[in-house]
């Protein structure tokens, strides 16, 4: 036989017998202590519990899957599960939260789900928390529909199921995934998005936060609390009869205050204890009022000194489509009646003049330049 010809032979057979295998990307070398943090950071907890024991989402603990197979189950996973961005997280987090879940052993039973759902609540409340968004959100929605309030004049059901269809186009830097269509159809969403607009109401995005540092002079001690609402002007919902509640830890003398509408101080039945009070008959899109407590001695945290401060007001009211409470699965940072309640922040980084201090000069996820409604939480000019 012709040498050429045999050497061809050989060469064929060698490619029928050796598969063509395809091209498979490289796990990076994933830090289990970087995981850790990185299951935490982005919330993975709420629906797969602390451990990875499994609640509302499957268990994930000492489960041998390939780098592959876990990526694959973030980036489109095949049950209700969102997807998540390579921005939101890239490969060497998935690899490191791979590392972390490899360390854990395995359970034999999953934990409780973080919001669980009640046989006797309202159907649109059921169809919510089965769908996952109680998980993240709470029972009522808290932070989405402080979101729409910040732009209330825009939202119809079309802005709706961008928010959850597409979420990354809106929020790029958020923690939140793209929901599928196929796992959460259109009809099942729509019933959510009346719950969310008629039988809850959207909320006034009015929120509280304390400045982490007080000031001093030796002998007493200063704390500012900025007390904003979020929403865009001319689209926004504005709050009315606004009550501004500080309660004061027993054992604080209360020095001065500064403040418009300041009532002065007296018992807080929720809290059980005296508190300084201010009223404002609105908050509109874009408000922003700083009040002061001065108290005798060199102080200490505002979150344990202030626990329990709120913010309510009367207008827009809440839950007014729902008749009766009894069975509704309430979120508690809202209160249990028809009054807006908002709790005060106490860990954000604010300046005594309300700037953002936070590391790189804005806070984590929330004002970056790729946000697109970064000036709906007060990141306008940052």
């Amino acid at each position: 036989m012709n040498p050429g010809i045999k050497m061809m032979m050989a060469m064929l057979v060698t490619f029928v017998l050796v598969p063509v295998l395809p091209a498979q990307d490289a796990a990076p070398v994933g830090n289990a202590e970087a995981g850790k943090k990185a299951w935490a950071g982005r919330r993975c907890q709420n629906c797969h519990g602390e451990q990875a024991q499994g609640a509302f989402g499957p268990d994930l603990a000492g489960r041998q899957l390939t780098f592959a197979q876990f990526k694959r189950a973030v980036r489109a996973p095949w049950g209700v599960m969102p997807s998540f961005t390579e921005r939101q997280a890239n490969d060497q987090t998935l690899s490191d939260m791979r590392a972390w879940l490899l360390t854990l052993p395995t359970v034999a039973e999953p934990g409780p789900w973080e919001v669980p759902l009640k046989a006797d609540a309202p159907y649109r409340q059921k169809l919510l928390i089965s769908v996952g968004c109680a998980q993240c959100h709470h029972a009522e929605l808290r932070n989405p529909r402080g979101a729409l309030g910040g732009v209330a004049s825009e939202v119809d059901f079309e802005h709706f199921g961008k928010m959850v269809y597409n979420h990354t186009d809106i929020w790029r830097a958020g923690t939140m995934g793209n929901f599928s269509r196929d796992r959460v159809p259109e009809a099942i969403l729509r019933e959510i998005f009346l719950f969310v607009t008629e039988d809850l109401g959207l909320l006034a995005p009015v929120g509280a936060t304390f400045v982490p540092e007080p000031m001093s002079d030796g002998t007493n001690t200063t704390y500012k609390l900025w007390v904003r609402n979020r929403g865009i002007q001319g689209k926004g919902l504005t709050a009315e009869d606004v009550t501004i509640t500080v309660p004061l830890k027993s054992g604080t003398t209360l020095i001065s205050t500064t403040g418009a509408g300041y009532q002065g101080v007296k018992h807080d039945p929720e809290t059980k204890l005296d508190a300084a009070i201010w009223k404002a008959p609105r908050f509109g899109p874009g408000d922003v009022q700083a009040y002061t407590l001065t108290i005798a001695g060199k102080g200490g945290a505002p979150a344990d000194l202030f626990k329990g401060t709120t913010v309510r007001w009367a207008k827009p009211g809440m839950r007014q489509g729902i008749p009766n409470l009894e069975h509704f699965v309430l979120d508690h940072n809202l209160g249990e009646g028809r009054t807006s309640v908002e709790e005060a922040t106490f860990n954000r980084q604010v300046s005594a003049t309300g700037v953002w201090v936070a590391p790189g000069g804005t806070p984590p996820g929330l004002c970056l330049e790729v946000d697109v409604r970064r000036e709906t939480v007060g990141c306008v000019g940052k």
